[in-house]
């Protein structure tokens, strides 16, 4: 009896398992419009400290506040450009550029890897005015609410001018809006 009964967990244990739903079936309504395509909005606040040779104009550290306007394609590919407000220890800088990024599958916390480039206007000093800026992070997205989300990431920004190039560890904090469907 007891042999019988366990082929029958044993089993059973295996029929839930094949019961399973091939496609996700998203159980909130705010994860099924977060992986839904549309028009976004990412506002970030960024900052952090220079690394390597820190005496060069600007790169001591740098802080600011950025805009991307853009398009989610699929679930996972996010582009689109943007632009903001840089302040580093001896002058301002604004970056006008393009950002993309991919997010990995999951639902109410989401890991996603980010890359950002383009140029970079150093509004302080005409003789030195145009820079290449690029940033690539990674980072996790929240899904705080429809339409909404607020994101962490943490990565690697570079800035080449005429004639020095800094580097920055760079942390965003910020907040994610779609447009309705």
């Amino acid at each position: 009896m007891k042999t019988y009964v366990s082929i029958l967990l044993f089993l059973g244990s295996f029929l839930e398992i094949i019961a399973q739903p091939q496609e996700n079936i998203v159980t909130l309504q705010r994860l099924n419009y977060d992986q839904a395509p549309g028009f976004m909005s990412i506002t970030e606040l960024s900052g952090g400290p220079g690394i390597g040779l820190t005496d060069a104009p600007y790169a001591r550290y740098c802080f600011g506040i950025t805009s991307v306007a853009g398009y989610q394609f699929t679930r996972n590919i996010k582009a689109g450009g943007g632009s903001g407000l840089h302040f580093h220890n001896e002058g301002t800088f604004l970056p006008v550029f393009l950002d993309a990024r991919f997010s990995l599958n999951a639902s109410r916390y989401v890991p996603f890897f980010g890359a950002s480039g383009g140029l970079a206007f150093n509004l302080s000093d005409p003789e030195d005015r145009t820079w290449i800026y690029i940033n690539p992070s990674v980072g996790i997205r929240w899904v705080v609410a429809d339409r909404r989300s607020a994101s962490f990431s943490a990565g690697l920004m570079t800035m080449s001018g005429k004639i020095n190039r800094n580097s920055y560890i760079n942390f965003r904090l910020g907040i994610e809006l779609k447009g309705k469907k």
